[in-house]
C-alpha cells in the first residue's frame, strides 16, 4: 500500500487532486464569512460582505471547474476544435484586449501578416495564459517583449523576460494542472498548442532571460470567409432578423427542479419581468401556444423530453417569434453550444450565472448561443 502511494506521488499531479485543492481553496472563505456573520447577528454590513464572498467563491469555483474540464479535454484528445487561417496578430491583439493591461507589454512588430490555421478562441486562451505567467515570473523592472516570427510552415509567437533570482526556466513549469489566481495552467496552454499541430516551450538563452514560445501550424495565405453553412435541421431562421430581446418582458422559466426554478422565478419578477413557469416539456409547450412568452429559459435536463428536443418542438410550434435560451447545468464548451445551435437555440447560460446575467444577455441584443 506504501509503495503504490509512493508510486502515484513520483507520477505527477493528480487532476482529481489539484481540482479538489483549487476549489476548497474557493470555498473555504465561505465558511469563517458564515461565522463572521452569525456573529453579528447578521446587521447589514456583515450580511453583505457575505453575499459579496459568496459571490465571489462561486464564481471562482465556477471558473476552476471550467479549466479543469477544459484539462481534462485536453489530456484525453475529445477537446473540439475549429481551426481555421487566422493572423497572429490578431489573435495577440485579442488576448491583450482580454488582459486589459497592454503597458506591460511591449510588442514588436516582427511579421504582423504570419497566419496559422488554429482554433481562434482556444490559441487567445492558450496565449492569454502564456502571457499572465510570463508576467507573474519576469521580474517588474521591465516589460515583457512579445514577437511574432517564424515562417510561413511554422509561425511563432515569442514573449521574453527578464528571470528573478529565484526563477529557472523547466519543465515543472508545465506538470501542474493549476494555473493559480484564474489563470490557464501551462499545462493547458501546451496541450492546446499541440492538439493544433503546434507547441509551446520554455528557453532560456541567456543567464537573466526567459522565453516562452508558442509555435503555430501555418497556412501561407489568409483563406477566404465563406457564408456558414446550413447546418442537418437548421433554417434560415437564424440569418432574420430575431425578436428584439431588449423588450423582452415574458419569460417562460422551464426547469424541473423547484427550487432553482423558484429562485429564478423571484429574482426576475424583482427585476421588472413577468414570468411563467413550467416543470417539464409538456407544460412548456401549453404555455408557449397560450400565453405566446417573448422568451423561454429552457434546462436540459428535464424528464421525458430533454431540453433540445423541447427547443426544436417549440421552433416547429411559433417558429423565431420566441428568443430561447438554454440553461445550462454543465460547462458551455463548444460541442454544448453546437449543439444548443442546432437544436435552435438563440443563445446559452450557465445556470449558476444567475438571473441578473439573464438580464445582461437580454439587454446585449446579441446572438452568441
Amino acid at each position: 500500500m506504501l509503495d503504490s502511494k509512493r508510486t502515484r506521488a513520483k507520477s505527477g499531479p493528480s487532476l482529481m487532486r489539484e481540482l479538489a485543492h483549487e476549489l476548497r481553496d474557493a470555498l473555504s472563505p465561505l465558511a469563517s464569512s458564515a461565522d463572521l456573520a452569525r456573529l453579528r447577528k447578521f446587521d447589514p454590513e456583515a450580511s453583505r460582505l457575505l453575499a459579496e464572498r459568496v459571490e465571489r467563491g462561486l464564481r471562482r469555483a465556477l471558473t476552476v471547474l471550467d479549466a479543469f474540464l477544459l484539462a481534462e479535454q485536453c489530456e484525453d484528445g475529445s477537446l473540439p476544435l475549429q481551426r481555421r487561417p487566422v493572423r497572429l496578430a490578431e489573435l495577440l491583439q485579442s488576448a491583450r484586449d482580454a488582459l486589459g493591461a497592454a503597458a506591460r507589454y511591449n510588442v514588436v512588430a516582427g511579421q504582423s501578416a504570419a497566419t496559422a490555421l488554429a482554433d481562434q478562441a482556444l490559441s487567445v486562451q492558450a496565449l492569454v495564459a502564456v502571457l499572465q505567467h510570463a508576467a507573474a515570473i519576469a521580474a517588474q523592472d521591465r516589460p515583457l517583449e512579445v514577437q511574432v516570427v517564424g515562417t510561413a510552415t511554422q509561425p511563432q509567437v515569442r514573449v521574453r523576460g527578464r528571470l528573478t533570482p529565484d526563477c529557472v526556466p523547466s519543465e515543472q513549469w508545465f506538470a501542474s494542472y493549476r494555473g493559480g489566481d484564474g489563470r490557464m495552467a501551462l499545462r493547458t496552454a501546451r496541450c492546446i498548442m499541440a492538439l493544433q499541430g503546434g507547441g509551446l516551450d520554455a528557453r532560456q538563452e541567456r543567464e537573466d532571460e526567459f522565453e516562452l514560445v508558442m509555435k503555430f501550424a501555418g497556412e501561407k495565405a489568409q483563406a477566404e470567409a465563406q457564408p456558414e453553412p446550413l447546418l442537418p435541421g437548421r433554417t434560415d431562421r437564424e440569418r432574420q432578423p430575431a425578436a428584439d430581446p431588449v423588450s423582452s418582458k415574458r419569460i417562460l422559466i422551464v426547469e424541473d427542479n423547484p427550487e432553482a426554478r423558484r429562485a429564478y422565478s423571484e429574482a426576475l419578477a424583482v427585476l421588472g419581468y413577468s414570468v411563467l413557469e413550467a416543470a417539464d416539456a409538456e407544460q412548456a409547450l401549453t404555455a408557449v401556444t397560450g400565453s405566446k412568452p417573448d422568451v423561454a429559459l429552457i434546462d436540459i435536463h428535464l424528464p421525458r423530453m430533454n431540453g433540445y428536443r423541447l427547443a426544436q418542438a417549440i421552433r416547429t410550434r411559433v417558429g423565431a417569434a420566441i428568443y430561447l435560451v438554454m440553461l445550462s447545468g454543465t460547462a458551455l464548451d463548444a460541442v454544448t453550444r453546437e449543439l444548443a445551435r442546432e437544436a435552435g437555440f438563440d443563445d446559452c447560460l450557465d445556470k449558476m450565472a444567475g438571473p441578473i446575467a439573464l438580464r445582461e444577455l437580454l439587454g446585449s441584443g446579441r446572438i452568441r448561443g
